[in-house]
């Protein structure tokens, strides 16, 4: 039976986070409040990692990091993607969204 590496790696990566969690629930509220963007954003990641699946051979030298939860964070803080950008495009769509019902509203009620 061939390994898995896609479900080798989901299984590390959801231990490293039950022992980020762990570790977090022994951290006065302070800490935890400075590390919330930590446990949120490697918590989508897990999601990533179960919901998609990843060429055998990247999912191996994934698997093999010996902490691939946080190499996929520190690598995401490092990349030139920002949250904050693709937020703002989502409040932005939003409010586009909104004003359009609002002026269907506005019909409907003539």
């Amino acid at each position: 039976m061939a390994v898995d590496y896609n479900d080798l790696l989901y299984e590390k990566a959801q231990k490293e986070y039950d022992d980020l969690i762990a570790e977090l629930k022994e951290l006065p509220s302070e800490q935890v409040i400075e590390r919330a963007y930590e446990k949120v954003i490697k918590e989508n990641i897990l999601c990533i990692l179960e919901e998609s699946q990843r060429d055998q051979k990247e999912a191996k030298a994934l698997y093999l990091e010996k902490y691939p939860l946080d190499r996929a964070y520190q690598d995401w803080l490092k990349s030139d993607v920002s949250g904050t950008a693709m937020l703002r495009d989502s409040i932005d769509d939003t409010a586009k969204d909104v004003v359009k019902e609002r002026r269907e509203k506005q019909r409907e009620s003539r």
